[in-house]
C-alpha cells in the first residue's frame, strides 16, 4: 500500500485511541494524527475489513483546537498521543467519551462530575523507559514506538515532574560507563515527594566495585539507586542508604512507595480524586458502625483516607507485597482502622470477616475491570458503590451488572489523570 496514492476526507470524530475518524468511500478509515472538524490527506497502510488505517500526510484545513506539539518527539516516541490536540479539547473528548459509552447501556447519571483537572505540563511522577545498548556502544533510552519495539531515544519529556526530565537527559551518558556484560533492559524513574529513584532492571546485578563506580558518577542529589535482574520480581537497594520514598495522599497522610510499586502517577489528580470519594460518601448514622470494603486496594491509596469516615475499612488485595505495604503505612500514619486482606479477586465470593451490612464498596480495577467480584457487590447490598476506572468500556460492563440490580448512577466524571494520552480515567457513584 505503500505506492497507493494519497487521499482527502473530512475528519467527523475520534475513536478512544485518539485517532480521526474519517469515512472515504463509506468506510471508516481510523487516522493518526487527525482531529474532528478537519479536512486532511492522508495514506492507507492496512486494510480491514470492516475499517482502515492511515496516517496524515497534509491538513488541508485545519481544527480550531489543533496546536503545534510542544515535545519534539511527538508522536514518534508513542508516550503521548494528543498534544496536537488543545488540552481543553482533550478533556471535552474524555468527557464525550465516557458519557457516549454509558448512553450505549442506558446507564445515564443524574450528576455530571465536573473533570478533575491539573497542570498539563510536568505531572507524571513515574515513568518506565526501555534502555538498549546500541552496535556503536552508545546508550539508547526512550519509549517505545507508537505500534513497535522500537526504542524513540529522547532527550526531553515535558509531562515529567522535576527533576526527572534532566535525569532521563543525563542517562545516556552515565549509562554508558556501565560494564558492557551487564545488558540492561529497562530504568524505572520514580520521584517521590523527599526523594527521587532510579531503578534499572537488566541481566546481572553489579559486583561492589562496578556499583561504587556507578554511584560516584551518579550526580543528582536526592536520588536513589535501585536494581534488580530481569528474573527478581522486586527492585532492591543498592545505594547503601534507607531513606523511605514517600508520597502524600491527604496533608495528614503518607504513602511510603517503592519503584515497581504501582502509584497513581498523577499526585495533583490523585489527591483531588480522594477529596471527590470523599466528598461523594454518604454519612451512616450515628447509631450503627459503619463499614467501607476497598476492593483492589493496592497499598493503602483509598483505604487510609476512607478511615477518618468510617469506624471499619477493609482492603482487599490480590498481591500479598501490596497488602503487606497498606498494613505498613497504616501503622505509620496511626491509623486503627483499617484492615488489608490478601484475596484474589478475579473470582470473588466474599469472606467471613465482613459481616453485618455493608455501608460503602469502593473498587480501582485495573483495565480488565472486576467482573469477578460484581456478583458479590450485588449481594451486599451495600448502599453505595464507587467504581474508579481507568478503562470506561469495562467499567460500563461492570456498572451493568449492578443497574439490573436496583442501582442507580448518582454521578460520573472524568479524571485528566493522563493529559496528551487518549486513556481516559473515570469515576461512577450508584446507590441502592
Amino acid at each position: 500500500m505503500a505506492n497507493e496514492a494519497p487521499l482527502i476526507c473530512e475528519i467527523v470524530d475520534l475513536i478512544h485511541d485518539g485517532r480521526g475518524v474519517g469515512r472515504p468511500d463509506g468506510k471508516a478509515c481510523f487516522i493518526d494524527g487527525a482531529l474532528p472538524g478537519e479536512t486532511v490527506e492522508f495514506r492507507r497502510h492496512n486494510q480491514k475489513r470492516n475499517y482502515d488505517e492511515a496516517h496524515v500526510i497534509n491538513v488541508v484545513s485545519a481544527s480550531p483546537s489543533r496546536v503545534d506539539p510542544l515535545c519534539k518527539h511527538f508522536p514518534r516516541c508513542g508516550g503521548c498521543t494528543l498534544q496536537h490536540l488543545e488540552h481543553g479539547a482533550q478533556i471535552a473528548f474524555k468527557q464525550q467519551q465516557l458519557l457516549d459509552s454509558l448512553e450505549r447501556a442506558n446507564l445515564l447519571p443524574e450528576i455530571i462530575l465536573p473533570a478533575l483537572s491539573a497542570p498539563q505540563w510536568g505531572y507524571r511522577r513515574r515513568a518506565r523507559l526501555a534502555v538498549q545498548r546500541a552496535k556503536d556502544g552508545q546508550i539508547m533510552v526512550g519509549f517505545r514506538n507508537a505500534g513497535s519495539r522500537r526504542i524513540e531515544p529522547i532527550t526531553e519529556c515535558h509531562v515529567l515532574v522535576q527533576p526527572l526530565p534532566a535525569i532521563v537527559a543525563a542517562l545516556p551518558g552515565w549509562m554508558v560507563n556501565f560494564p558492557t556484560g551487564i545488558r540492561l533492559s529497562e530504568v524505572e524513574l520514580l520521584s517521590a515527594d523527599n526523594a527521587v529513584a532510579i531503578a534499572i532492571e537488566a541481566s546481572r546485578v553489579p559486583s561492589a566495585s562496578e556499583r561504587e563506580a556507578m554511584l560516584a558518577e551518579l550526580t543528582f542529589s536526592d536520588a536513589q539507586l535501585w536494581w534488580k535482574t530481569e528474573k527478581q520480581s522486586a527492585y532492591k537497594r543498592i545505594d547503601g542508604g534507607d531513606k523511605a520514598l514517600n508520597v502524600a495522599l491527604t496533608d495528614s497522610i503518607q504513602l511510603q512507595v517503592e519503584p515497581g510499586q504501582f502509584v497513581q502517577v498523577n499526585g495533583e489528580i490523585n489527591r483531588q480524586m480522594i477529596d471527590q470519594v470523599l466528598d461523594l460518601v454518604r454519612k451512616t448514622s450515628s447509631d450503627r458502625s459503619s463499614v467501607a470494603v476497598d476492593l483492589f486496594c493496592g497499598s493503602g491509596n483509598f483505604s487510609l483516607p476512607l478511615a477518618a469516615q468510617f469506624d471499619r475499612v477493609i482492603g482487599i488485595e490480590g498481591l500479598t507485597e501490596l497488602v503487606e505495604k497498606a498494613e505498613e503505612n497504616a501503622q505509620r500514619n496511626n491509623i486503627t482502622n483499617t484492615e488489608f486482606v490478601v484475596s484474589d479477586l478475579s473470582n470473588w465470593t466474599g469472606m467471613r470477616k465482613i459481616k453485618g451490612k455493608v455501608d460503602l464498596i469502593l473498587l480501582d480495577p485495573p483495565r480488565s475491570g472486576a467482573a469477578g467480584v460484581m456478583p458479590w457487590i450485588v449481594k451486599t447490598k451495600a448502599r453505595q458503590v464507587i467504581y474508579i476506572s481507568c478503562h470506561p468500556s469495562t467499567m460500563v460492563r461492570d456498572l451493568k451488572v449492578l443497574a439490573d440490580a436496583g442501582y442507580k448512577m448518582t454521578a460520573a466524571g472524568v479524571m485528566d489523570m493522563f493529559p496528551h494520552t487518549a486513556h481516559v480515567e473515570a469515576i461512577a457513584l450508584l446507590e441502592k
